[in-house]
């Protein structure tokens, strides 16, 4: 092989290695530009129940607030009452938390499902409110010390949540779920939700 040739394949060799390296460099900006774009739409849902007691009210509300940086459409919802089988009712739920001495609240509710909560705004689905008096007072205290403590096992709130990118995941009141657990769909909430009972659930 002439010297010719050799320079040939050489340069044929370096071309092929070029494209390759280009092809990946591509392929690596193109990954790294989704991970920004999924970065700038990712919703962070919390669940929370919230209880207040001041000199006129006292009462017990649960809230969703969309703490990441991107629109949360809220697809379905899930709540898990003990000793109770399907999913109930906010209306249930309030019950099951407040001791039945209350009497009936003054509530305010609203729709979850197919709700979109932008960044940083919440959604309270209901809020449930009696006058303060000693008894509603200490009621309040010693019902949420019996949930704390574990001698009341508490009901607990799932959702599933997309961002526009229709990605999804699930968050929960769960204690021990730190952040939401991302799931292909919210299609199965109920059976999503029974296995995160199962992982984190104390």
């Amino acid at each position: 092989m002439g010297n010719g040739n050799k320079a040939e394949m050489l340069i044929a060799i370096c071309a092929v290695i070029t494209s390759v390296v280009a092809l990946f460099i591509g392929w690596d900006q193109a990954r790294l530009m989704r991970l920004q774009q999924r970065a700038d739409v990712w919703p962070i849902l919390q669940i929370t129940h919230q209880t207040d007691i001041n000199s006129d009210m006292v009462s017990y509300a649960v809230e969703f607030r969309n703490a990441g940086v991107g629109p949360a459409l809220i697809e379905a919802h899930y709540i898990l009452i003990p000793g109770r089988r399907g999913s109930a009712s906010f209306g249930e739920l309030v019950d099951y938390s407040i001791p039945e001495s209350f009497g009936a609240p003054f509530l305010a509710t609203a729709s979850i499902d197919g709700r979109v909560i932008r960044q940083g705004d919440f959604l309270l689905p209901i809020s449930a409110n009696w006058p303060a008096t000693e008894e509603t007072t200490a009621g309040l205290q010693e019902r949420v010390k019996q949930f704390v403590s574990g001698e009341l096992e508490p009901a607990v709130v799932f959702s599933c949540f997309c961002s526009i990118l229709e990605e999804c995941w699930i968050s929960s009141t769960l204690q021990h779920q730190s952040r939401p657990q991302p799931v292909k769909s919210c299609s199965a909430l109920e059976r999503d939700a029974k296995d995160l009972l199962a992982e984190y659930g104390s």
